[in-house]
């Protein structure tokens, strides 16, 4: 029993610990009293559960068109299996679901038993790819008009799909079309330029919902 956490910080740390890893969590009813309704262990599952519910609704607030694309459930899915691969480490949680797109990349259902790959989930992880670099270049300084901007290769045009959803409607999802866009910023705002649309336009995207918010 001299592993039971019994100091300040030994207790942070295995509250973190134990948040973090999914399955038995050890010393629980050492750590946790049980109440007149609830053993040691509901009551730790309720803290539990609220992480996982603040986690992945700052997962959908980070990827609003894939949220849109898959539908809750689905999206959600995915979400919790990044995050139970990936564990969140920062105390902040801006940075949360950097490294969704490459995780749906490294596991993605399709190919999982030798099949071949799927129209769909390159369009999954391109839309996921996008939100990503949208973030990075909203959350960065502004480029102005000669800055450098964020170059961005994909099979689809996911960035008119996320800007349809960003503006309330009801896209389709878009077909195969390959696209080289580039991200700046200007005075807070994402502007994506794409050479591939007719008119050579430049479509400014408002920001989404901070995951702090």
């Amino acid at each position: 029993m001299d592993d039971v956490p019994r100091s300040l910080a030994d207790i942070q740390r295995w509250m973190q610990a134990a948040l973090l890893a999914p399955g038995r969590v050890p010393y629980l009813a050492e750590v946790f009293t049980a109440s007149a309704t609830q053993s040691a262990e509901e009551r730790f599952r309720v803290y539990h559960r609220g992480y996982r519910l603040r986690l992945l609704r700052c997962m959908r607030l980070r990827y609003p068109a894939m949220l849109h694309l898959l539908g809750r459930e689905l999206f959600e899915r995915f979400a919790l299996d990044h995050l139970d691969a990936n564990p969140s480490r920062s105390p902040v949680l801006d940075a949360l679901g950097d490294d969704f797109p490459d995780h749906l990349a490294r596991t993605r259902p399709d190919t999982a038993d030798g099949g071949p790959p799927e129209e769909w989930i390159d369009l999954l992880i391109d839309l996921a790819r996008f939100e990503r670099d949208f973030t990075t270049v909203l959350d960065g300084p502004d480029t102005g008009e000669d800055g450098d901007a964020l170059l961005f290769e994909a099979r689809f045009p996911v960035h008119r799909y996320a800007a349809a959803v960003r503006h309330g409607q009801e896209p389709e999802p878009p077909g195969a079309q390959p696209v080289r866009l580039s991200l700046t910023r200007r005075d807070g705002t994402v502007v994506v330029h794409d050479p591939t649309d007719a008119g050579h336009r430049a479509h400014r995207a408002t920001a989404p919902p901070s995951p702090a918010a």
